[in-house]
């Protein structure tokens, strides 16, 4: 094998597991993560297939491979992604059952088995095992692989009807006593100060959910965009940019149009940094997130947009693969046929509204999602553990 090589920007945050890949391997990966964080779903995946080439566990390509589905709300495949790589830890040998991507890998797996059957047992199981690994690790000694596992086990519970019974459970990593943070949130500083930034940053959906105001989420959020002010080695202009458009969809949502204003200009002037430095790679990222922040800002004004401009949304989301943004934006077009106004034309009503319900129902099936079926709205109310994976807009899985 080569010595590793990292390429000049990195966008993975598992690179304490690139020393099983060749610098050619490591460059093609690294494209693919970028693909996937702007959203560019099809051209990430050929890149993943493109890999998939023998049965040895390596541990980046499969966790990254997995995620990548994941974000794209294909939980059947994600599933059978991360179950393949699980089988070649198995052909190796029991000792690596307890290596760290191992745990990862499990806990992932055991939250798809929730998405697509329903079944809990796996995510109990899970949670379980990720907190004993973890409960003695000081949050200096956090491991990258060890991120990813803090990520999943504050996950995971948003997918339980009763999370229950693991004493301390906001403890991790540990905060000293009188603490009114959560761990998560003393590890993502952590992270910052320590320069890891990309970690720093794949943690902060997840961070966020758990906050109990907006003022606090603004404020993770400018915490993580200024640490990208510091001196660093490489460009930090995707993290800048898609913290804008965090951002940009909060102002949204409380109707503030300046703000707004402002952090979607922060944010196309960042991705715009970054698509030059990138030989012109597309983004359906800021088109994606531009779209859902003006529906959002009209709705806080007062002008809820109609049936048909959220499933227009969906059209879109359709056609570049997006399955995420479009369960997001059938289920806000669903909801726009219970408003006052869209009782009034209620002659119309019966038939859009199967129509939305076909759509949306044949598109969970598709992906293998059991959770409208038990009532719930998606996975549209939790948070998204992909952190830079994810659109940074939709706080939902992937």
């Amino acid at each position: 094998m080569e010595d590793v090589g990292y390429p000049d920007v990195v966008y993975g945050s598992l690179l304490s597991l690139y020393h099983t890949l060749d610098r050619s391997t490591i460059s093609l990966l690294e494209t693919a993560i970028l693909q996937r964080n702007l959203r560019n779903f099809s051209e990430s995946l050929v890149i993943f297939d493109s890999m998939r080439t023998t049965r040895t566990f390596r541990p980046a390509i499969v966790l990254e491979h997995t995620w990548t589905l994941v974000a794209q709300y294909c939980f059947k495949e994600a599933r059978s992604v991360g179950t393949k790589g699980l089988s070649s830890l198995v052909d190796a040998g029991g000792g690596y059952m307890h290596f760290g991507p191992a745990v990862v890998l499990r806990a992932l797996l055991a939250g798809l088995d929730t998405l697509i059957d329903g079944t809990v047992h796996g995510c109990y199981q899970s949670l379980s095992e990720i907190y004993q690994w973890l409960s003695p690790v000081p949050v200096e000694d956090f491991t990258d692989t060890q991120v990813w596992a803090v990520n999943l086990y504050y996950y995971l519970p948003t997918l339980l009807e009763n999370p229950g019974g693991l004493p301390n459970f906001y403890d991790i990593p540990h905060t000293p006593t009188g603490s009114q943070l959560y761990g998560i949130t003393l590890l993502r500083q952590h992270l910052q100060r320590s320069g890891r930034l990309n970690e720093a940053h794949f943690l902060l959906d997840t961070e966020t959910a758990l906050l109990p105001s907006k003022d606090a989420e603004i404020a993770a959020m400018e915490s993580v965009r200024s640490a990208c002010l510091e001196p660093s080695t490489q460009p930090l202009t995707y993290i800048q940019g898609t913290v804008a458009l965090k951002l940009a969809l909060m102002y949204a949502q409380l109707g503030d149009n300046e703000g707004y204003r402002e952090e979607m200009f922060n944010a196309a002037g960042a991705l715009a940094s970054l698509r030059d430095t990138t030989g012109g790679m597309r983004s359906n990222l800021l088109r994606t997130d531009t779209w859902l922040a003006r529906l959002e800002l009209g709705r806080a004004q007062g002008q809820e947009p109609e049936a048909e401009t959220w499933e227009a949304f969906a059209d879109y989301a359709a056609k570049v693969g997006d399955f995420r943004v479009e369960v997001k934006a059938l289920t806000d077009a669903l909801e726009c046929m219970i408003s006052p106004e869209a009782r009034e034309a209620e002659e119309v009503l019966p038939a859009v509204k199967k129509r939305l319900r076909v759509r949306l129902d044949g598109l969970y099936a598709r992906l293998g999602s059991s959770f409208h079926r038990s009532g719930q709205r998606g996975c549209e109310g939790s948070q998204d553990p992909s952190g830079g994976g994810g659109t940074g807009l939709l706080q939902a899985w992937g």
